[in-house]
């Protein structure tokens, strides 16, 4: 593993964890300022209650986020 002190990390870069790539993102919550990593995108299925399901990575609405089939 490396050490943490070595790694440079801007916010335009994107991490990879298991199946998602990651961009840490300000957010504001609760009217406080705060870094979060966000899925940027997918590079295998998801799940939802164990049932594979399709998503967007980002959407106008929370409804949006999910592929429907109609």
């Amino acid at each position: 593993m490396v050490n943490h002190t070595e790694i440079k990390i801007t916010p335009r870069d994107k991490i990879y964890a298991s199946g998602v790539y990651l961009q840490a993102i300000e957010v504001v919550i609760d009217d406080t300022k705060q870094w979060r990593w966000v899925s940027v995108g997918f590079n295998d299925d998801t799940y939802f209650d164990g049932e594979t399901i399709d998503v967007y990575n980002y959407a106008n609405s929370f409804q949006g986020l999910i592929k429907t089939t109609e």
